[in-house]
């Protein structure tokens, strides 16, 4: 069977022992000793590119991995990774490449990597789109794997950090769904929730905002009952509930106030005052413009009359 496919290799074609690899194996190995990583790389890239089907092809791969990032090639490193990732998912060196990417992803995040730009003129963090796409690809080739979990949640949080909360919402809310019984899943449903209660200030979604917040912190005691921060998720609900009430008071005040629609303001405040018990302070302050505005609407539909 030729020896030029790219892909896993197929079951039961792995080759017993292949001589020319193994020889050239020893050789990268003796370079690598001599300090000499340039002509050890050269052997590697002729097990990866001729001898695909060796015994020890996923092996030269992940060394090819750390050639590349021991001079900080990092993205030739990761990439060498993933084919191995791709090529060989039975190897025992699988795991290990999933955790060095991994490890790598998160340097970059963290601001640890630095790279040249502009051909060495000067050095760098990687940049924000490189670091998406690293966590992005270990969260897709590792679906079930913790790895995914903890990528899944360092990518969120990646989000959070460079202002971009609703790509940082949908990352955490699909960790909570992807991976439940995970350790992240809690703090993931959290930030979920505070996200959806920080956004209620920007645009004008106030309410539907005001609304996702409390079902995601409801969610999370539904999820996570025997939770150490179910109390307080319990607690900031009750508190979007309040937030909601007071909303509809603005929103009526509005009406009265600024545009003169005391059909729709009479509307608001009586709901305030239904939700008395969700926010006192609102519904007593509601009772009073609810007056005003039965006024103002008796006195509007006065002038019409006359």
């Amino acid at each position: 069977m030729c020896d030029s496919f790219d892909g896993p290799p197929p079951v039961g074609q792995v080759k017993a022992v292949d001589p020319e690899a193994d020889a050239l194996m020893a050789e990268a190995k003796a370079y690598q000793a001599e300090g000499k990583a340039s002509k050890a790389r050269s052997s590697l890239k002729e097990i990866v590119r001729y001898h695909k089907l060796a015994p020890n092809a996923a092996e030269a791969r992940y060394m090819l991995g750390q050639s590349y990032e021991s001079t900080e090639d990092y993205r030739d490193a990761f990439k060498e990774y993933g084919k191995l990732i791709d090529r060989y998912p039975q190897s025992d060196l699988y795991e290990s490449a999933i955790n060095r990417q991994l490890s790598m992803a998160m340097d970059a995040a963290d601001g640890k990597m630095i790279v040249p730009v502009f051909w060495g003129a000067w050095n760098t963090t990687m940049e924000s789109s490189v670091v998406v796409k690293w966590l992005r690809e270990i969260v897709e080739k590792a679906p079930y794997n913790d790895t995914a979990a903890h990528a899944s949640a360092v990518l969120a949080k990646f989000l959070e950090d460079q202002g971009r909360p609703e790509e940082a919402r949908l990352e955490y809310a699909k960790l909570v769904e992807r991976y439940p019984d995970s350790k992240y899943a809690p703090d993931a449903q959290l930030k979920v929730a505070s996200l959806w209660a920080g956004s209620h200030t920007r645009g004008d979604n106030n309410l539907v905002n005001l609304s996702n917040a409390r079902e995601a912190y409801e969610e999370f005691t539904l999820r996570f009952p025997k939770h150490a921060e179910a109390g307080k998720a319990r607690a900031e609900a009750a508190r979007m509930n309040k937030l909601m009430v007071q909303q509809q008071l603005e929103v009526g005040r509005y009406y009265l106030e600024r545009s003169n629609e005391y059909t729709s303001a009479i509307f608001c405040f009586e709901d305030v005052i239904r939700q008395k018990k969700l926010n006192p302070e609102a519904a007593q302050e509601a009772e009073s413009l609810l007056a005003r505005a039965k006024e103002a609407a008796a006195a509007a539909q006065a002038n019409t009359e006359s």
